[in-house]
């Protein structure tokens, strides 16, 4: 059985290439959308991905395992709230490696 530990989890940031950004259209949001529009912040993606051995013979082969991501999240967001949004997709990846049979520990 493969054993990994969550420390080896790491979290992408990935570009959101199809952000729904509709809510800007909203009153209360003028700044934002200038601010948007400007370029000042875009959309990304947030993900936890690990790099997962797979015994070969004697060898390893790693083989990149991500999480599904969470999708629409504001570049310039808070850092408290991007770990938060980590966290959560660390536990999607815990489960998804479940799955395969591989263990994961804190």
């Amino acid at each position: 059985m493969i054993t990994l530990s969550r420390r080896d989890f790491h979290r992408r940031l990935v570009p959101d290439d199809c952000p729904d950004t509709s809510y800007l259209e909203q009153p209360g949001f003028e700044d934002r959308l200038q601010q948007y529009r400007r370029g000042d912040f875009d959309y990304v993606g947030v993900r936890a991905a690990v790099q997962l051995p797979i015994p070969y013979g004697a060898d390893r082969i790693l083989v990149k395992i991500e999480s599904p991501g969470l999708w629409g999240v504001e570049s310039d967001s808070d850092e408290n709230y991007l770990d938060s949004v980590f966290r959560e997709e660390c536990d999607t990846l815990a489960d998804m490696l479940a799955e395969l049979g591989v263990k994961v520990v804190d």
